[in-house]
């Protein structure tokens, strides 16, 4: 992956986290005794992976396998930041 790339879905991911930090506590009282963690993580990824298709479209380029797979692996940083969120 383009590390301009790479670093912008970085960036993207992080913000994303923080957005999620700022409605914990709606989802919280709005859905009490439920862990969504997994649920906001699907969100997240969904949210980002159109935006690394996004990214890939602006530069008229096609993403490989591999990245793909980089992109698989960034995200999946992000699921035990989200599980510490909510637990």
């Amino acid at each position: 992956m383009h590390k301009e790339i790479a670093d912008y879905m970085k960036r993207h991911m992080d913000l994303l986290l923080e957005q999620t930090k700022a409605y914990h506590p709606f989802i919280k009282t709005a859905f009490p005794g439920m862990n969504l963690s997994d649920a906001c993580f699907n969100l997240i990824v969904g949210n980002a992976f159109s935006v690394f298709l996004g990214q890939y479209a602006m530069r008229m380029i096609s993403p490989t396998e591999q990245d793909f797979a980089e992109f698989g692996q960034i995200s999946s940083q992000y699921r035990e930041k989200i599980q510490k969120l909510f637990s």
